[in-house]
């Protein structure tokens, strides 16, 4: 039975090469949610959040389960992780909140004993708090940067208009 070996060689290269594929197309992933919005009529940025986060917690949490059922590493939340913060940053954080009580639900499912929501041990406990602590902080810090972006927008906007008016005269 293999307990979590990668060789050095070919299989760090390989996870390497996974994870470049996976952080490639994260990017992209703005990209087919502006055309939906545009093209299928989702005008709401909340309602896109919330379809994006469940689409996330669909296609992440059997991959998961199948990676880590009855093996989870020190931090398999990281998966969800990605999604939280994509979530937070593209949309809101009130999607991103949805994902991290799916993600607690999913990880509470993969925990000992397999299979039940039950969280038994001490160390099962503080990851999943500790988990939830960093997803709503990080959540917290995204929207306070999206906030203080938006402020500087309208700043920069009020301060061209009021330079275009002393022009003018």
């Amino acid at each position: 039975m293999a307990h979590a070996y990668v060789d050095p060689g070919t299989g760090t290269m390989f996870w390497q090469i996974a994870a470049a594929l996976a952080i490639g197309m994260l990017f992209y992933v703005k990209r087919v949610f502006v055309w939906a919005r545009r093209n299928l009529g989702y005008r709401s940025e909340r309602a896109m959040g919330f379809a994006f986060a469940t689409l996330f917690a669909i296609i992440t949490s059997p991959v998961t389960m199948a990676v880590f059922h009855s093996h989870p590493l020190p931090r398999f939340n990281d998966v969800f992780l990605v999604g939280i913060v994509l979530t937070a940053y593209l949309f809101t954080w009130e999607s991103a909140t949805y994902l991290i009580f799916i993600s607690l639900g999913v990880s509470a499912w993969i925990l000992p004993p397999d299979g039940s929501l039950r969280v038994q041990e001490f160390a099962d406990w503080y990851r999943l708090v500790s988990f939830a602590l960093i997803s709503v902080f990080l959540v917290c810090i995204i929207t306070r940067m999206k906030h203080r972006k938006a402020v500087r927008v309208v700043q920069e906007r009020h301060f061209a208009m009021t330079r275009a008016a002393a022009a003018a005269d």
